[in-house]
């Protein structure tokens, strides 16, 4: 069975390649995401278009193999299905690329070069009646177009979003319980205006955010706090599954302070927008994200310590079977926002980063946590000769600069800096028994990878950091095949 994700009529269509499902005609929803790495910190203005492109994605469910025909306007001379770790190969026949999807998740298909991708979400069959049982209210958003502002969520609440509904506006649940959003519908932040008098997220440099809604929703409005798509505050028992983000204004979803969050099969898609993170836990425990695909603008998938917010250590969180994208900094992070006074227990695993940026897998310590027990495990990760070089924006008027030297995002990222961003409490943290374990690089071009570890000071160390089955193209990396950086403030790094 194939069922094929439509949007209503009114929603934007990208028309640079016509799609063919099973032979079933299928038209991409329009997307708009960034084309070239350039960056800056918050200029006054959202970014330029000129610094952004136009793609296609498209949602479907089935039960079983699929075959994609992709009729370009041009004939293409490449055409490569992402993730590689899949072996999906595409034959093309003039304008005409085909393959075959037999496994679900999500996959981009990049015609010479990543440029005006196609992103493909394959589902499973599924109801999400079931979330509904035990519910005290329910929302039900049809197929059609929605514009529903900021919708706040009360506890035991059920949102279904069924497929071809798309969704202008946003959710958001303050010390709530049980709550559940799911469908294989879109929810569009775009409508969201990012200005100098909005901050990203509520916090206090100062004192601990207090457990009370009415303080909390108090301190959102008076930071002019941004809505983004999704936000959790203080809550527990949380699901969001099935869903499409898109065109999120700031950081896309963000649980703060919570239990017990699961985000499963969620997508990010059409994050160019400044700071347009994925999915952001701050200050949390007992959390799973799987099988979700994160394109974004600014980190995928990162785990935060925020002031404020940060009488919470994050602890028990698994991160397992995603995909990530990233267009500008880090793919699978913890930091560089280190506030609490643990992180502790945290697993990435069985993940593909198809697309990087700065570092691929980075825990970025700014701040006073002790950064324990962390393992990275059983992650492919892409680098491509189409790569482009990260460039920090310090005049608007310049154009991206397209002839420089192309640099490569570094592999494995572990630095602590000194502490004066993200805190004023001048305190530093330290990071220990740190595993990466069955990193498998695939790779386009000749390649040295960069693994960077740095302490502090004597007393703000870096220290039992293993690095165990590295693997480039098939072939495991001796010590002597990887530039392996570690100052005098790391200490017990080994490579097996």
């Amino acid at each position: 069975m194939l069922i094929i994700h439509n949007a209503p009529s009114g929603e934007a269509k990208y028309c640079g390649y016509d799609v063919r499902i099973n032979g079933v005609t299928a038209s991409p929803s329009l997307c708009r995401v960034s084309a070239v790495p350039y960056n800056t910190e918050w200029p006054g203005h959202q970014r330029p278009l000129d610094q952004t492109e136009e793609a296609g994605f498209l949602s479907f469910e089935c039960d079983g193999e699929v075959n994609v025909s992709i009729t370009y306007s041009t004939p293409p001379s490449e055409v490569t299905v992402r993730p590689l770790s899949r072996g999906v190969k595409a034959k093309i026949d003039g304008s005409i690329a085909s393959f075959t999807l037999s496994e679900l998740g999500a996959y981009t298909v990049e015609a010479d070069g990543y440029h005006h991708a196609l992103h493909i979400f394959l589902n499973p069959i599924k109801s999400f009646e079931s979330y509904t049982d035990g519910a005290k209210t329910v929302l039900r958003y049809g197929a059609g177009i929605h514009r529903i502002g900021r919708v706040e969520l009360p506890s035991d609440t059920a949102v279904i979003i069924d497929s071809g509904a798309y969704i202008y506006g946003s959710f958001c649940a303050v010390c709530a319980h049980n709550i559940s959003i799911c469908g294989y519908g879109v929810i569009d932040g775009s409508c969201e205006a990012r200005d100098n008098d909005s901050s990203l997220l509520p916090l206090d440099y100062y004192a601990t955010i207090p457990h009370d809604r009415g303080e909390i929703l108090d301190l959102i409005r008076r930071r002019h706090s941004l809505d983004g798509i999704l936000r959790f505050y203080d809550c527990e028992n949380i699901h969001v599954e099935g869903v499409i983000m898109r065109d999120s204004s700031t950081f896309a979803a963000i649980a703060a302070r919570c239990k017990q969050v699961i985000f499963e099969n969620v997508k990010a898609i059409g994050m160019w927008r400044y700071n347009s993170d994925g999915i952001d836990l701050f200050n949390c425990r007992d959390c799973v994200i799987s099988h979700c695909f994160m394109r974004n603008f600014d980190d995928c998938i990162v785990l935060k310590g925020i002031c404020g917010w940060d009488n919470e250590n994050m602890e028990n969180i698994l991160v397992t079977d995603c995909v990530t994208w990233c267009d500008w900094g880090r793919n699978l992070e913890i930091g560089a926002e280190t506030n609490a006074d643990s992180f502790k227990n945290i697993t990435f695993k069985n993940c593909d980063c198809i697309h990087g940026s700065s570092i691929f897998l980075d825990i970025h310590h700014h701040n006073r946590a002790h950064i324990s027990d962390v393992i990275y495990e059983n992650i492919n990760i892409e680098y491509t000769r189409h790569q482009l070089s990260d460039v920090y924006q310090s005049d608007m008027s310049l154009p991206y600069p397209h002839g420089d030297k192309i640099t490569h995002p570094l592999l494995i990222g572990i630095p602590i800096y000194a502490s004066g961003l993200f805190s004023k409490d001048g305190k530093h943290g330290d990071v220990k028994h740190i595993t990466f374990k069955n990193i498998n690089i695939i790779s386009d071009i000749p390649l040295r990878p960069i693994v960077m570890i740095r302490g502090l000071d004597t007393e703000h160390t870096v220290s039992d950091v293993t690095l165990s089955g590295l693997i480039l193209n098939g072939t495991p990396l001796r010590t002597s095949d990887i530039d392996l950086a570690v100052n005098d403030f790391a200490e017990h790094v080994k490579h097996e």
